[in-house]
Order: structure tokens, then sequence, then C-alpha cells
């Protein structure tokens, strides 16, 4: 009995040894297998989408780059037309400006030439006068430009009692066309 055992036991062993050969036989001839037509399909589509990601990031680095570059060179003309320091805070309409800003802004912001033909002249229309704010002794200083156009006399555009609530009418069209000159 003892040696019917010993025999099955080394027929088994011989067994598992052939079992052994066989399978390491078959992952090498898996390994080195030839690839399918699917598998190679999805392969060339994979790498074609990672070429597309790839030239997807490369486009959004390189216009990363241009709009860095972009707001850079505005905020550099921002800061040379206005200023590198901004006086960050509430205005405040009551405080008196000076002289100066008062000369600019008045000939920057007229609304026509011949108010400055007529501010020139010292004859200005509007404000100046004993209740402008203006001291009677000082320096003879061409006049605001007024805060409010004088209305036309007899004109239904310029009717005092004109509601500013109501929208006015749409003007008419002229009768004739105008002819711009060169």
């Amino acid at each position: 009995m003892l040696s019917d055992f010993n025999k099955a036991q080394e027929v088994l062993k011989d067994k598992i040894s052939a079992l052994q050969i066989l399978l390491e036989g078959t992952e090498e001839k898996f390994r080195n297998r030839e690839s399918r037509p699917e598998d190679l399909q999805v392969i060339a589509e994979l790498k074609d989408m990672v070429a597309e990601r790839e030239a997807l990031v490369k486009k959004l680095v390189d216009d990363k780059k241009f709009y860095q570059l972009e707001l850079v060179n505005r905020e550099t003309n921002f800061n040379k037309v206005f200023n590198t320091s901004p006086n960050v805070g509430v205005i405040n309409p009551l405080i008196k400006q000076k002289k100066k800003n008062e000369k600019a802004a008045a000939s920057r912001f007229s609304s026509s030439p011949n108010l400055r033909a007529l501010e020139a002249a010292g004859t200005g229309v509007g404000v100046a006068g004993p209740g402008s704010g203006q001291p009677p002794q000082a320096p003879p200083v061409p006049p605001a430009p007024p805060s409010r156009l004088e209305p036309i006399p007899n004109s239904p555009l310029h009717h005092l009692e004109l509601d500013s609530n109501k929208p006015l009418a749409p003007p008419t069209p002229p009768n004739e066309p105008k002819k711009f000159m060169r």
C-alpha cells in the first residue's frame, strides 16, 4: 500500500511538472502573439485622441501667453494714459476744485466752438454775476461755461415748460439730402 502511494505521488509530481512546463510555454506564446486588428484600431484611435489633446493644450498655453502679454501691454498703455497710482476713494462733488482743473475742464468740455469764441471775447453767456460764487475783487478770469444753455426764443423745442419726463417726438427728416463737401 505504501509503494502504491509513493508511485501515485510520483505520477502526480510528473503531471504537475508537465503542466507547469505547458503553462510556461502557453504564457510565452500569449506574450508574443500577433496583435488583433480591433486592438490595433483602438490603439490608433487613442493615439489620435492624445495627439489632438496635446495640440489643444499647446494652443491653450500659447493663447494664455498671448493674453498675458496683451494684458501687460494694455496695462502699460492704460497707466501711460491715466496714472500709475490711481486715487482710490469716494468722490465728493461738494469739494471745490482747483482753478487749474476748472480751466482745463472748461476748455476740454465746452459744447460748441461758438461758446469758446464768446468766452475768449469775454462776453460769456450764463452764470457769471453777483450770485455766481466768484468774488468781485478777483482778477479778470474767463467766465466759466454756463451750466445750462439759454433757450432760443419762441422755439417749441426750447420751451421752458417742456416736461423732461416725457420724451420728445422724433425729428422730421429734411426735404432734401445734405451734401457733404470735402
